[in-house]
């Protein structure tokens, strides 16, 4: 554990005139809350949390006249366990280096500690996508992109293509067709095509997001074709520089309650009282919070890779 001591930041304390800032506070600004548009955040007060969904009735049979009704019974889905992870950190300062900190910054310095708390929980958001590939696994225990979740009544279905694509106008209408056609209740049947739509993209993309779906005639061609993916569908681009691969892209529900990226929140991002260190006199800043971030249903989501 290292104390912040007036040797690490001597110009703190050396007396000469000089104008000292913090460039997070005066020049960079944070990220904004990215992972929130694309993640259900619910509440917990458990240590675990235990998501079943119950499953509906499968297609009603011909009964012919005179014949006794058949029956059929509610089913379990799959079910998605997740248990909450602590964080936690602290700003440590002699007394020394405060009584000496001539130009008030050590006093500030815990804003640092809530900065890389919103960077951490953004990069774990991320991580959901940036995964779901390959390690982050859905309630059915597959990847959360995949060509052949399992649904309980029998069947698969697909929110990945079968051979990865690049972000193209074509590449967009096929995955609109997909999350139509493919989109399905665990008992089988399908679901409503989702209408508003987020694209979730790398900042290499988002210009090329823009012009696809923005463009009131079909981009990239000298026909006047209206652009129907514009006229049809109400989609948002939301980009996240913390998305690692350049050509991977994805498109999930607007709605959030509709897919199945979420957050529990056990105990929220707090900055708790200064202490004092009872042996040294040092100043003691600490933060915690206990979040968690899964994928539990894959359905009205969708993504792939990139050629």
């Amino acid at each position: 554990m290292a104390a912040q001591t007036r040797g690490q930041l001597s110009q703190l304390h050396d007396n000469t005139d000089r104008k000292i800032y913090v460039m997070y506070q005066k020049q960079l600004k944070e990220l904004p809350d990215i992972w929130k548009r694309v993640t259900q955040v619910k509440q917990s007060n458990r240590q675990t949390e235990i998501s079943l969904p119950i499953v509906g009735f499968g297609d009603i049979p011909e009964k012919p006249e005179g014949n006794a009704f058949s029956t059929d019974v509610l089913m379990a889905g799959h079910q998605k366990t997740v248990t909450h992870t602590e964080f936690g950190a602290a700003f440590e300062v002699t007394q020394t280096a405060l009584e000496d900190d001539l130009h008030d910054q050590l006093t500030k310095a815990p804003m640092w500690l809530m900065f890389s708390a919103g960077y951490t929980m953004e990069k774990r958001a991320a991580n959901l996508y940036n995964n779901g590939f390959t390690t982050e696994l859905a309630a059915d225990g597959l990847s959360a992109f995949n060509t052949a979740h399992t649904l309980i009544r029998g069947g698969t279905f697909r929110n990945r293509p079968s051979a990865e694509v690049d972000l193209s106008w074509t590449a967009l209408k096929d995955a609109i067709t997909d999350l139509s056609t493919e989109t399905k209740h665990d008992s089988g049947q399908l679901a409503l095509a989702v209408q508003d739509l987020i694209l979730y993209v790398p900042p290499a993309l988002e210009m090329l997001a823009d012009r696809i779906v923005n463009s009131t005639g079909l981009p990239g061609v000298a026909d006047n074709d209206r652009n129907a993916i514009k006229s049809r569908r109400n989609i948002e681009i939301v980009t996240n520089p913390l998305l690692t691969d350049t050509d991977a892209w994805f498109l999930v529900a607007k709605n959030k309650d509709l897919h199945g990226f979420c957050a529990y929140e056990r105990v929220a991002l707090t900055q708790m009282s200064p202490e004092n260190d009872p042996r040294s006199r040092s100043r003691l800043y600490p933060i915690r919070f206990r979040y968690s971030w899964f994928v539990n249903q894959p359905q009205n989501s969708w993504g792939t890779q990139g050629a």
